[in-house]
């Protein structure tokens, strides 16, 4: 896909492999990967790397894996010199130092309505609710949680409600790659606009 540049992307769940995988088929690939630090996995405790990983080492694509996103990593990340980031479900509090290093900013795919239902499972919540009114969001992200001016939303009749949060999940992953796919050159030639 012409125009876009140089991406880094913070995920680290099964979901975002999906969403990856999508961006991957428009040609868009991120030049950098953060993710979360390995971790003990299972009743034998096997250290695991988040799927994210190996999605990108089988690309070749460089990871980092902070345990804390300080000065450190920010020098880190300034030296990738990437022009935009996409964050899915990274799993971790992103700072405002960080969500300001690429010059295009740091979006964000949400699995919900915002502002319905924020937070870390908002596709559970939306189902405990009975909520049938169901969709995802492209948002500018700032460094309150699932806050920031949004960018564009999608919204979805899902067959046989209530469906598996597992399938949900997934369903709106790969939905949300189409979402990001379809949006992005006009972002960033700016004639995307967030909402007020």
């Amino acid at each position: 896909m012409k125009n876009i540049p140089k991406f880094a992307f913070f995920g680290s769940p099964e979901p975002a492999v999906i969403f990856l995988n999508t961006l991957e088929k428009a040609g868009l690939v991120p030049s950098l990967v953060v993710t979360k630090p390995d971790a003990l996995v299972g009743r034998k405790q096997v250290l695991t790397p988040p799927p994210v990983k190996t999605w990108a080492q089988q690309r070749n694509i460089p990871v980092l894996q902070p345990t804390k996103l300080d000065d450190t990593f920010v020098y880190k990340l300034k030296a990738n010199s990437y022009k935009l980031a996409i964050v899915f479900a990274y799993g971790k509090i992103i700072p405002q130092t960080v969500l300001d290093i690429p010059e295009h900013g740091t979006l964000n795919y949400h699995p919900s309505l915002l502002p319905k239902y924020r937070g870390a499972s908002p596709v559970q919540a939306a189902i405990l609710a009975d909520e049938q009114d169901n969709g995802i969001t492209m948002m500018l992200m700032d460094a309150k949680m699932d806050h920031g001016p949004i960018l564009a939303q999608k919204k979805f009749d899902i067959p046989n409600w209530p469906p598996k949060a597992s399938w949900l999940l997934d369903f709106f992953a790969e939905e949300g790659g189409k979402l990001f796919v379809e949006n992005l050159p006009n972002y960033i030639d700016g004639s995307l606009k967030p909402q007020e």
